[in-house]
């Protein structure tokens, strides 16, 4: 009798595991910008200009993603490894708005326990991710003007993502539910390279337990810098730290760091990094290796001064149209090279003599 009341006991626990963790669950962390003018893991504020778009597909490899852990402190691999690809798409819409489609795909990965989990000892194959619709809108900071690669400054803007929740629960990769994530973006650009600060709020309408762990409503942060790497032209570095925390009820809580860098030829971006894993919550996983390519059309006047790239002799740099060298698209910030900048400048074509300048207005002083 002790005997069967052991047995009837374990299998009792093993039934309650399985059945705690029997729900649905998508154990993606990250997600890449849509575009160049972002940074790695986090959305840049600016938009496309208007009519111009951007085509990228990238893809990361994830070590052991996902870990089940018991009540009586035990646990054991879900998930070890995981490839995931992003097939994405953006559009720019007036200069401050645009309208993005995301298809993700686990393209493999493979993963045994010794319990049930889920009802399965194997999470190995394809699965197909929920897809994502994205709106991002500028209200702070300049327009992106249609021409233009990206306007530079300071910038807010305001992010909503919907995922559609047809994917594969079996794998890992959908919630079967409603959520969405809402993201406050600021960023500083110049000259390509740039800052930037993320604070946001992922919804979801019902908690998901998975054997000790919860999610439900969390808080999302994020810090990335995008410095040049000189003296190579168009490239650049991303160091990027992004986490989640709980937002209310149980949650788990993630850290991840990565590095990496991007490099733009024309029309093509090419972007790689490496990542770790600094608090593994549910989903985080040890180490990740990320690569990614974009598309999109070339600019023919990317500082939208009038002036064609093909005769822009800086071109990301505007002209300062005042009548002086106005053809070569590069600034004159001083026109007769007598070193007092045009806007102080009372004669500003004509060089003071020097010597003859006492009061420093730029104008040689009559005799």
């Amino acid at each position: 009798m002790a005997r069967f009341v052991a047995v009837f006991g374990l299998v009792m626990s093993l039934t309650a595991s399985a059945s705690v963790s029997a729900q649905a669950l998508n154990i993606e962390r990250f997600r890449p910008t849509l575009d160049r003018f972002g940074f790695l893991g986090m959305q840049g504020s600016a938009t496309p200009g208007h009519a111009r778009w951007n085509l990228g597909l990238v893809t990361w490899y994830s070590d052991r993603p996902l870990r089940i852990g018991y009540a009586d402190g035990t646990g054991e691999q879900v998930i070890d490894h995981r490839m995931t690809g992003d097939l994405l798409f953006e559009v720019g819409l007036f200069g401050r708005w645009s309208l993005a489609l995301e298809v993700p795909l686990v393209l493999y990965q493979s993963g045994e326990t010794a319990q049930l989990v889920n009802g399965r000892t194997s999470f190995t194959g394809f699965a197909v991710e929920d897809p994502r619709f994205t709106t991002k809108v500028r209200f702070f900071g300049e327009k992106t003007a249609k021409t233009q690669s990206r306007p530079d400054g300071p910038g807010l803007g305001l992010l909503l993502t919907l995922p559609v929740p047809i994917g594969s629960t079996s794998l890992y990769a959908s919630e079967g539910q409603f959520s969405f994530d809402a993201q406050l973006l600021g960023d500083f650009h110049l000259l390509g390279a740039g800052a930037g600060l993320m604070l946001g709020w992922r919804y979801r309408v019902n908690e998901r337990q998975f054997g000790v762990d919860a999610l439900w409503q969390e808080f999302q942060y994020g810090f990335s810098l995008k410095p040049p790497i000189p003296p190579a032209k168009d490239l650049f570095g991303l160091l990027e730290l992004r986490g989640t925390t709980a937002f209310r009820g149980r949650s788990t809580n993630t850290l991840e760091g990565d590095i990496g860098v991007r490099w733009t030829k024309n029309t093509v971006t090419v972007t790689a990094a490496l990542g770790m894993g600094f608090v593994r919550g549910l989903g985080q996983p040890r180490f990740r290796a990320i690569v990614g390519v974009s598309w999109s059309p070339e600019t023919d006047d990317m500082d939208a001064d009038g002036i064609p790239d093909a005769r822009d002799e800086c071109p990301r740099l505007p002209e300062d149209v005042d009548g002086f060298e106005d053809e070569d698209g590069c600034m004159d910030p001083d026109n007769d090279n007598d070193f007092i900048p045009d806007a102080d400048d009372k004669c500003p074509n004509e060089e003071a003599i020097e010597g003859r300048d006492l009061d420093e207005d730029g104008c040689t002083d009559p005799e």
